[in-house]
């Protein structure tokens, strides 16, 4: 948040939270929650995992962050696992077609 100062003193006049409109919860509108249960299809117990969610984006973002890489050199497609024999790949095939 930025800091805002008088223009004559240059005195602080935003040293704390209490200085921001900050919302409140009168000022969130009413939510109406709900859950649906869709059971799995892929075990007998119709379970899914938990533990997955906090890892779900970080392979792409490492894809990304090594595509990004390798746009230089024309690579644009690179599949997964990036493996070493397989970025090596990619740079040979993106030179050879260049």
């Amino acid at each position: 948040m930025p800091c805002v100062y008088d223009a004559a003193s240059g005195q602080l006049l935003t040293g704390s939270m209490m200085d921001y409109a900050l919302p409140r919860a009168d000022d969130v509108p009413s939510f109406n929650v709900d859950t649906k249960v869709t059971p799995c299809t892929h075990n007998p117990l119709g379970s899914k995992g938990c533990g997955e969610a906090g890892a779900i984006g970080a392979p792409a973002a490492m894809m990304n962050a090594v595509l990004d890489a390798l746009a230089p050199v024309g690579v644009a497609h690179l599949d997964m696992p990036a493996s070493p024999h397989r970025v090596w790949r990619a740079i040979r095939d993106a030179r050879a077609n260049a």
